[in-house]
């Protein structure tokens, strides 16, 4: 007798635990089925409310950080619930607590008799110990809500929970990336329009675009000469709607301005009904404004709206309004080198550092080992982060230095010494970055052999020699870079070069023969090359 009772609780456990499991899968499924989280969580409430075989069931999504922390994110019935002081006291309750409020008898609740709630659950929605929600059901329609129940309805709100920050981050990701997209939309017309009027068009074109806006526009303001000018997009300068509104437009403007920061308006008259202003410093005489009035949506601008239009204005500060000489300088080479290394080209207009030219440089290259080997390995995801990272600490060195970030192919970093500013030590310069770079590239790859299980080292070429630079290239398309036999001779070395190392040529080392510590290997023989190449491996700085 005692073994058959065993038997049948066994078996009753085995149900309870097959019905989680079948509740998990459809969990995954409706979790993958699309990327509105309301949708989801629409989906993920029915589930609950069929499986807990309840009346009605609520998804509270909890943000701290706004004035109304709680919003309805879903529901099962055609109307939110009735008492909502009653829903955010519950709320309330179950998120200070963190745990679960759970009432199988209300008769000792009057307020809960008086909405009609005969047994309920709520349950805090937690995701890496932060509260996201809060799940109710209520109303169990036959019996009482048991142990299994809670188990149950623990598991879904896990998933609810995970879908909630997962759709905030994906939301977030969204509006990063729009606002990526308006910098880069913004830098491409301040890049290819020089004329300023025109340029302000496009601006402003692109503003009311991205925003949504029925109009945008830009004032700009003179403090010495108390003289304003306001540009609208499109065609709407002339337009009845700016002319009724002229003084409105600019009062919102002077007050943007007065208080230094963005504002957002609105009903400021009968045809205004929102808008925003974003007040930017143009030099210490000049000050702008951005603006944009009546969003289309019908809830006015958001906060994404206001993040758009910031991106613009820190977009469009001064440099719009630079010589426009100065402007292409800094487009050509701010891609290269570092800012102080612009400051001094910028400091001697008279130099043409645009023209190509033919003088004596070093140049290095730098390539990961087992790049390829790698690649099979991880995802391409995992690849990227590993470049994008490599490429991040290798550029901040090499630019620290004042070397010129020439270009990255593959996996692979070129980058120049004595120019566009030229230097005496270019050679020692190159050394000095290859010896930090090499230093660096070992911390990086610690981090990757923790995260990934791989290690990443990095073989660097160093050759001096006589060298074309300038910017080459076609109509279409132009880069400031070297080109010549001296370049082809340190690409080669540097596939010469074990990870770990820095190979120079029997040039770079006549420069710097005093300076660095070297051990001769033997000469390798190259492709295109008559005779082998000498090289050295540095091992250090000799200490001055």
């Amino acid at each position: 007798m005692a073994s058959s009772d065993k038997i049948k609780r066994l078996m009753i456990k085995v149900r309870s635990q097959a019905a989680r499991i079948q509740v998990l899968n459809e969990l995954i499924d409706i979790d993958t089925s699309s990327k509105d989280m309301h949708q989801v969580l629409k989906e993920m409430l029915l589930l609950t409310v069929r499986k807990l075989n309840v009346e009605k069931g609520f998804i509270i999504i909890y943000n701290k950080n706004n004035p109304n922390p709680y919003e309805y994110g879903a529901t099962n019935t055609s109307e939110q619930f009735p008492d909502t002081g009653l829903i955010k006291d519950i709320c309330d309750n179950s998120i200070t607590s963190n745990k679960p409020v759970i009432i199988n008898d209300t008769r000792l609740h009057k307020r809960m008799r008086k909405s009609r709630i005969k047994n309920i659950i709520a349950l805090p929605l937690m995701f890496k110990k932060r509260p996201v929600g809060v799940f109710i059901v209520i109303n169990k329609r036959r019996n009482l809500f048991k142990k299994k129940d809670l188990l149950l309805f623990r598991l879904v709100s896990r998933f609810v929970a995970a879908s909630i920050e997962h759709a905030r981050d994906y939301k977030e990701l969204e509006e990063k990336e729009k606002e990526l997209k308006t910098i880069y939309a913004i830098d491409r017309i301040r890049d290819t329009i020089k004329d300023f009027n025109t340029m302000m068009e496009a601006v402003l074109q692109e503003v009311t675009h991205i925003i949504d806006a029925k109009l945008s526009f830009f004032l700009l303001y003179n403090k010495k000469t108390n003289k304003t000018e306001l540009k609208v997009s499109g065609k709407l300068k002339s337009s009845t709607f700016v002319h009724n509104n002229a003084d409105s437009i600019y009062e919102m403007s002077r007050s943007a301005l007065n208080l230094g920061e963005m504002m957002a308006f609105n009903d400021i008259s009968a045809d205004i009904k929102s808008a925003i202003c974003m007040p930017i410093v143009v030099s210490d005489d000049t000050m702008g404004v951005f603006g944009v009035i009546n969003s289309t949506s019908p809830t006015g601008f958001s906060e994404v709206d206001k993040n758009l239009l910031n991106a613009v204005a820190k977009q469009s500060d001064s440099a719009i309004f630079e010589d426009l000489e100065k402007t292409e300088i800094k487009n050509a080479f701010q891609r290269y080198v570092s800012p102080d290394v612009i400051e001094e080209i910028l400091a001697e207009p008279e130099k043409n550092y645009m023209r190509t030219d033919k003088r004596e440089m070093t140049v290095m290259f730098s390539d990961l080992r087992g790049f390829t080997a790698m690649s099979e390995k991880l995802d391409a995801e995992q690849v990227v982060e590993i470049l994008n990272q490599h490429f991040e600490v290798m550029s901040d060195i090499i630019l620290k230095q004042r070397g010129t970030l020439d270009k990255f192919v593959g996996d692979e970093i070129m980058a120049l010494f004595g120019a566009p500013v030229y230097t005496e030590s270019h050679a020692l310069k190159a050394i000095k970055t290859a010896l930090e770079m090499q230093k660096a590239q070992k911390e990086v790859s610690i981090k990757f052999k923790k995260k990934f299980g791989i290690t990443v080292d990095i073989g660097i070429g160093i050759n001096t020699g006589e060298m074309v630079v300038g910017n080459i290239g076609c109509k279409q398309r132009t880069d400031y870079t070297v080109i010549g036999d001296s370049v082809n001779t340190a690409a080669r070395i540097c596939s010469a070069a074990k990870g770990g190392e820095v190979l120079i040529t029997e040039k770079t080392y006549a420069e710097v023969k005093k300076l660095v510590k070297v051990k001769e290997l033997p000469a390798i023989k190259a492709k295109g090359k008559s005779k082998p190449i000498h090289i050295y491996n540095v091992t250090g700085l000799v200490k001055q």
